[in-house]
């Protein structure tokens, strides 16, 4: 059973310092004026080391949702408490954090495949030849490559 403990000095250096107690696997600390933003702190197996992952827990349409928001310390305090307000927020609406989420990263992917389409050949070859000039320390002979068998392709038509 995990422990489950609350702390009102909920700063950088007091979450740095915590130390799970022998016999216990996983330690939460609920944030003091946000209801639902919680730190978890857990052993990973491997490694030994200890991870501390914000969660928010909340209740939307009689549903539990745990939304993951990252890993102190790399989001800090006030990160963790401007997103758990901004999900909160949606979910106040009537909006599913989780869809917003996934149209979000449709939206990405279909950029990235839209860019990815955009470029031509003959655009890969000026990249590669400025890459070469810039990186390689022979770019005379990368350079004479592409010319020679690069570009060949694209002024073939």
């Amino acid at each position: 059973m995990p422990l489950i403990s609350s702390s009102s000095k909920f700063t950088k250096r007091s979450l740095n310092n915590i130390k799970i107690p022998k016999g216990e696997k996983l330690l939460i600390i609920h944030h003091p004026y946000i209801i639902g933003l919680k730190l978890k702190i857990s052993w990973v197996v491997c490694g030994g080391r200890v991870r501390k992952t914000w969660v928010l827990e909340q209740k939307f349409k009689n549903q539990s949702l745990k939304i993951t928001i990252g890993e102190f310390p790399y989001v800090s305090i006030k990160e963790a408490t401007k997103k758990a307000i901004e999900l909160k927020t949606l979910m106040a609406k009537g909006i599913d954090p989780r869809e917003v989420k996934r149209k979000q990263q449709i939206e990405e992917n279909e950029k990235r495949l839209k860019a990815r389409q955009d470029i031509t050949f003959k655009q890969l070859c000026d990249k590669c030849e400025e890459y070469s000039k810039i990186y390689n320390t022979s770019s005379k002979g990368s350079t004479a490559r592409i010319h020679n068998y690069g570009k060949q392709l694209f002024l073939k038509r």
